[in-house]
Order: structure tokens, then sequence, then C-alpha cells
């Protein structure tokens, strides 16, 4: 994740409930942290809050990793080009990828990966479109101060009036090195016709524009979140208490990773969510437990 200059992180803290009625999220346990993530600095790839971030998920392939969201007990959500990649395990609970003491050691939880479910409609030459895919864990996950999934409404869309996000993962810094620390990053959108002239392609309607003054994720946060704190309960009403929502994830962007990408919207995608899971767990319902792919 590359961070150029010094900036004021800003959350974007909207009030929606009024305008959203009743809604329902994904899984109701979401979004919390055990300290609420405080407006601080940013300088030079600043970690992030020890306790911030527990829905975020490493996706490990071979010798190397994406990022990913945790969105309920069973299912980490990210890229399909990351999935493509036949990950075999998935590390919840992570934050310095150094420690090894009994601290860190006893709260990571190392997931095996028990399917994987591509969009149907992902093409691995042409990634740009529903770069999306679910993994399906072999076991529930322990919910606790270090683990907890992402909010995801299934019938809102709140991210359209959001102007600021944030980015999380540990991918390539300004020295070109991934962090070991996770890194976490503010955010803006651009108008998608901004993108295409730095890519100088058409940018489809399922992919966000979002980058920053010398600012960008980078090789290693494919998949990884880009979320906004909301102030919104599990029915779509305001509440003094904030969420994380997950909004979107990094696809791709420029090789230098020089302030602009492309991020695909998560919730242009979540009927196909909501339908891959309930089809997954039906399946998993009727046949014995067995490691396998799936493109749905």
């Amino acid at each position: 994740m590359k961070i150029f200059v010094a900036e004021i992180a800003v959350l974007a803290m909207l009030v929606l409930g009024a305008r959203l009625g009743s809604s329902t999220l994904l899984t109701n346990n979401c979004g919390t942290t055990r300290h609420p993530s405080r407006i601080r600095r940013v300088v030079g790839g600043r970690d992030a809050d020890r306790f911030g971030n527990p829905w975020m998920a490493m996706v490990l392939y071979d010798d190397k990793f994406c990022g990913g969201s945790l969105i309920t007990r069973l299912f980490v959500l990210t890229s399909a080009d990351c999935a493509s990649w036949r990950p075999k395990q998935v590390i919840l609970g992570e934050y310095d990828t150094n420690c090894t003491s009994v601290d860190c050691t006893s709260i990571r939880q190392v997931m095996d990966i028990d399917e994987r479910i591509i969009h149907d409609q992902f093409d691995l030459e042409n990634y740009k479109r529903n770069d999306i895919a679910l993994l399906r864990l072999a076991k529930k996950v322990s919910i606790s101060d270090y683990v907890r999934p992402i909010c995801l409404f299934v019938d809102r869309q709140v991210g359209r009036g959001v102007q600021y996000f944030t980015a999380t993962g540990w991918g390539a810094t300004n020295q070109n090195e991934r962090s070991t620390i996770l890194q976490k990053v503010t955010l803006s959108r651009f108008n998608r016709k901004y993108c295409e002239r730095i890519f100088k392609e058409n940018m489809v309607a399922s992919l966000l524009c979002v980058g920053g003054p010398r600012k960008d994720t980078c090789d290693g946060d494919i998949g990884g979140p880009l979320s906004v704190k909301l102030r919104i309960d599990g029915e779509g009403k305001w509440n003094s208490k904030s969420r994380t929502f997950l909004i979107g994830m990094t696809s791709y962007g420029t090789y230098s990773c020089s302030g602009i990408g492309a991020y695909t919207n998560v919730e242009h995608h979540v009927d196909w969510i909501v339908q891959s899971i309930n089809r997954s767990n039906e399946l998993a319902s009727q046949t014995p437990k067995i490691a396998k792919d799936l493109i749905s």
C-alpha cells in the first residue's frame, strides 16, 4: 500500500438511517471493533489500528498472498483474480506477519479453504469485469476482538454518496516492499471518466474509481477491502454507535501504484453474493465435505 505524503485520515461518518428505512444485514454481528478507529495522521505507511480491522483476511497461495474480507463466519470475499490462483488457506486475526510470540499466534485463525466460488462472468484475460469471488472456509471462525465479519446490506446500497473510503492491506509500500504490519490509507472517489483517461479504456459501471494524491493500494493488496464507517444499525436506522461497511475491494491500478485505481463495487454484486452463499450452503448440506472449486 503506497502512501507518499502526510495526510489527515477523514472517515465518512454518515447518518443515513432515516433515508434507509428497514434493511437487512448479511450477518448481524458485524462491523464493530474493540476500540473505535481514531482519526489520526497517516505518514509514509502508518500502521493500521490493531483492533480496527478484524475482518481483514490474508489469502495464501504458493508463497504469496492477497487480501480479502470476512463477511460471515464461513465466507471470505476476495477478487476473482486472487481466487483463480487456487489459494489453500486464509489467515484471520493477522496484524504483524513477523510476530511469533504467543500473544500473536494465539489470536491468529488459520483456516483451510473448502470451496472457491468465482463469478461465472469473470474472464482472467479481461479481469476488469466481475472481479469477485467467495472462499468458503472449512469451518466457522471464532468471533473475537481480532476476528469479526464486516457489514454488508443485502437490500440497500449505502456507498453511493460516500466520498472517502479506507483501504487496508499488507501490499507494497512507498519503499516497494510489502509491509509486515497491516497498513491503512484514506482514499477518495473520482469520476469514472478520470480513470478512463488514466487507463485509456472504458470503465464498466460495476467498478469504482478511487485514489488520492500520491496514495494508492499496490501489489499484494488485491482483493482487500474498501470500507466506510456508518452510523447505522442492523435495520438501517440511525445509531450513535458506528459500524464498518464493505463498499468495494481492490481490483487493479497503474503499474507504478501512482495514486489511482479501480475497485470492484461490492454492493453492485450483493445479489450474486447472497445467491452464491445460499447455493453453497445447500450443496454442503447434501454432499460429503470435500474441497472443491465452483464457478457460479
